[in-house]
This record gives C-alpha cells, structure tokens and sequence, in this order.
C-alpha cells in the first residue's frame, strides 16, 4: 500500500496530538506516523480502536497495516503478513500496546514473536483490562525489546471514545459547533450557509466518519433538510489524497422530536413510514448493517400508534423532567443499548444549549469563523445562572488548530484523559 505523503489536515491534527510527547528522533517521527496511519481505518473498527502499525528495517519502512473492521485483523497482523520475511529483525512501531489475550483473532503479542521482530515500539497503552501492561512482560521474556508507552495521553485523545467507553463504560458525546467571533450559529433569520469554509466541513466530515451515530433537532430537519452523510469531496478537504484509503461509512441517524411530528405528519396506508421531501428518510448504503439507520427520539407516550417505523429505524421514548425538557443523559443510555458507542451532537440551537446546560457531552468541539454576527443572531449559549467565573464550566486537555481560514477549538468537559491513565491496571 502506498501513501501519498502530501500534507493534510487530519495529518497536522495528528501532529499537533502528538506534539507535546514527542521528542527528537526517529521513534517519535514513525510512532507519530503510525497513529495517522490508525486513522486511516476509522468508521468499521467501532467499538475497537483505531490502530496503525510500521515495520521498519535498516531505516526503511518496509510494511504498513491499519486496523480496518471490528473483528478482523488488527494492525499488526496485516503488516506482518505484508512484510513476510522482512520481518525478522526488523521494528514494529504500533499506536497501541499489541494485545496478548485471545478475543476474535489471535494475539499480536504472539505473531510479532513468531515473526521474529527485534524491537516494540508503541504509543498507548490499552485500557482493556485483558490486555492492559500484559505485552511488555510476554514481549520481553521471548527476547523482544519493547518500548512503550511513548505518547500515552496522544493516544487517549486519538481514540477518546474508546478509552472513555473503556474507563467508564459509557456512551462518548461530542458536541460540534460553527460559529461566529461573536459565539453566534445563525443569523437571526436562520441562515447559516456557510459559516465555515470548505476545510472545516471536511473536518465535520471526519467527526461523522469517526462517530458511530450523528445527532440533530426536528429545526434543523426542518430547516436544512440534511442528509447527515459522509461526503468524499468535503473529506478529502480535510484527509488530502489519503482519503482513498478511508472506506466511507454514514453515521446512524439520530433526530431529536419530542413530539415525534415526523411521524405524525405521515401516516402511510401500507404502515411504512417514508417521506420522500426529506433527506433523512433515504438508508444510507455505505452503513453498519447491525445498527438502525435512523432513530427517532420523542418524549414517553407521545409517539403516535399505528405507524410502523419500518426496517432500519428505531423509535426511542424517554420521559421529560420536571421543565418539560428530555433529559438526554437518558438518551445516551438508550442508544448504547442499541450498540451505539459515540455520537456527534450536530446542532441546531436548541439542542446545543439543551446539551449544554445539562452538562450531556463528553467533548466540546468549537469551530471559530473570522467574521461577526451581531447580537440579534442566534446563540448556542443557554442561561446558567452563575455567580463567580470559578464556577463556569472549563475545557481540559485543550487543543487549538487551524481549519484553513477557520480555528478549532477542541476540549474536554473533564480531565477524563488522566483519569483514564490512571485507572490502567498494574502488570
């Protein structure tokens, strides 16, 4: 497999991830190069990580594998089979510790030992308590130098939904938004078409590519008519050229309705729900077969009887709180129910601030554009009543990086990526 060496976006990313832990030489130069390689598997590998392995020998890389599907083979086995004879002698730089347990394929730990590889290089260790710190010792008693973990918090940020899913057993929210200078979505009209240039679409892209389901407000069906797809095109402004090693996969469907007026308004006679004005409406092909296409959530009792939601689709019924709102901590539980381990919180203003003040997100992803609103625009930001900054919510582990002529600003509602290092098991 060749790759194009071309700079892109989602590689800078990757760079910028990796920044703080690297240091001069070639272990951080290939290391860093093997967590982008990880990324290129991204949209079957979930629940699984993403992870990217090179064997290197007398300084050329010789073999490349990506983890690409759940349940198939991981990383380090597709490069061992590519290096074949290569191997023996030879260095493995891996984003992730190589597992030694027997799950759905057979251990890493075993094939880089019977390939005879001289040295282990990896990124992260594993918060999968069956194989977390287990490598090193069965590595090192066959002979196999191993060095690791490189870049530990990298990889927690590289593969945040796994380690979060891993550490607490929960569903991973992230929480998207475009938006002005002023903190604005939309302008007072309604119209949001284009705050950002084409490079941070390509981003929004990646985060529907990487998320197993992506989720927006009955307005925005209404307004925008989207398709909640993954695009090539606006990827590729994002991934450059190695976007032809991504496998597209669109993000279930996940369309907020308290009053479930989408199936409301369309009573078929046959008892199959279509509605050919709007885009949601149409299954995806390039999808995860075992996961609904799209989800329909509404408060408990209101869903209309008689509509057959039809294949593919779920309804989700979830009481209100006391103000009458869903409380989507609910939400996230229903859905992980339904196999769905990350979801994109898209928009629109409602959903933002209804996200925002019941704290019902993992990670904050704001995408700055350089130009201004005004103050009868329309904000994401709900009324939180506080009384001195110290009690304002913070972003941690904050990354900021340049989308072209736009600025992401991505955090955490938590210093969950510590937490999540500490908890990692003993040998």
């Amino acid at each position: 497999m060749a790759y194009n060496r071309r700079v892109s976006y989602l590689r800078a990313l990757v760079g910028a991830a990796c920044g703080p832990e690297s240091a001069e030489g070639r272990d951080s130069t290939l290391l860093q190069e093997a967590c982008y390689a990880g990324l290129l598997g991204v949209g079957y590998t979930s629940p699984n990580p993403n992870v990217g392995a090179l064997i290197v020998k007398d300084s050329e890389v010789v073999a490349r594998g990506v983890h690409r599907v759940c349940g198939k083979e991981h990383a380090e086995a597709e490069a061992l089979s590519r290096a074949k004879s290569r191997a023996k002698g030879a260095d493995i730089y891996v984003g992730l510790e190589p597992c030694c347990h027997h799950g759905k394929q057979p251990p890493c730990a075993d094939a880089i030992i019977k390939a005879g590889i001289a040295r282990v290089i990896y990124a992260g260790d594993d918060p999968d308590t069956r194989t977390c710190r287990r490598a090193r010792p069965v590595l090192t008693e066959a002979g196999v130098k191993t060095d690791g973990p490189l870049m530990p918090r990298a990889m927690a940020r590289l593969n945040d939904a796994y380690y979060y899913r891993k550490t607490f057993g929960e569903l991973f929210v992230t929480l998207k938004l475009a938006m002005s200078l002023d903190g604005r979505l939309a302008l007072a009209g309604g119209d949001s078409q284009w705050l950002t240039g084409k490079t941070a679409l390509g981003y929004a892209h990646f985060l529907r590519q990487s998320h197993d389901a992506v989720m927006v407000g009955v307005g925005t069906v209404r307004a925008d008519n989207p398709r909640l797809t993954v695009r090539k095109a606006l990827l590729r402004e994002f991934a450059g050229p190695d976007v032809d090693y991504i496998r597209l996969r669109h993000p279930v469907r996940v369309v907020l309705d308290p009053e479930f007026s989408l199936l409301r308004e369309f009573r078929p006679p046959d008892g199959e729900l279509d509605h050919p004005a709007l885009n949601i409406f149409a299954p995806p092909e390039q999808r995860r077969r075992e996961l609904p296409w799209l989800v329909l959530v509404g408060v408990e009792g209101k869903s209309p009887s008689g509509v057959a939601a039809g294949k593919g689709i779920e309804v989700i019924e979830v009481p209100c709180d006391a103000a009458g709102s869903i409380e989507l901590a609910l939400v996230w539980e229903k859905l992980a129910q339904l196999g769905v381990y990350s979801v994109l919180v898209e928009g629109g203003v409602r959903l933002a601030q209804r996200a925002i003040a019941q704290r019902a997100f993992v990670r904050f992803d704001a995408i700055i554009a350089p130009l201004l609103l005004g103050g009868d625009a329309r904000t994401f930001a709900p009324d939180l009543e506080l009384a001195q900054v110290d009690e304002c919510p913070r972003l941690h582990d904050v990354l900021n990086f340049s989308l072209g002529r736009d600025t992401l600003i991505s955090g955490y509602a938590s210093g969950f990526i510590d937490e999540a290092l500490r908890r990692m098991p003993s040998q």
